[in-house]
């Protein structure tokens, strides 16, 4: 079983389960964080550094 975890991003709440990607969980709030090499049925590559984000 995943434990659901909660994070914010730019100040708006969002739970998610353990494992899911920044990108998906900012998705799911409305929040688009621009990416050339991410697909959601693919493994992560990181390779066109777009994505990047701050975490603090």
């Amino acid at each position: 079983m995943t434990k659901d975890i909660t994070l914010t991003i730019d100040g708006k709440e969002v739970s998610v389960p353990s494992g899911t990607l920044v990108i998906d969980a900012a998705k799911k709030i409305g929040i688009d964080i621009p990416a050339f090499c991410y697909h959601p049925k693919m493994e992560p590559v990181g390779m066109c550094r777009q994505c990047l984000v701050e975490i603090g």
